[in-house]
């Protein structure tokens, strides 16, 4: 007589909801924002900032 059960299917370890997931996406690129302005804020301060300095003199 054969064995008609179905085997159990392997429960998941981690249960991450797709809003859960895009959460922590999004929170980890708006922190790679946050450290990326202030190196863009100078390399444009110092190619604005070398011209006045050379027509100050």
């Amino acid at each position: 007589m054969p064995d008609d059960r179905r085997a159990q299917a392997p429960t998941p370890h981690l249960r991450t909801r797709p809003a859960t997931m895009l959460t922590a996406i999004g929170l980890c690129v708006v922190i790679m924002v946050i450290q990326l302005v202030p190196d863009i804020r100078d390399l444009t301060s110092n190619r604005v900032a070398a011209p006045v300095a050379a027509g100050a003199r």
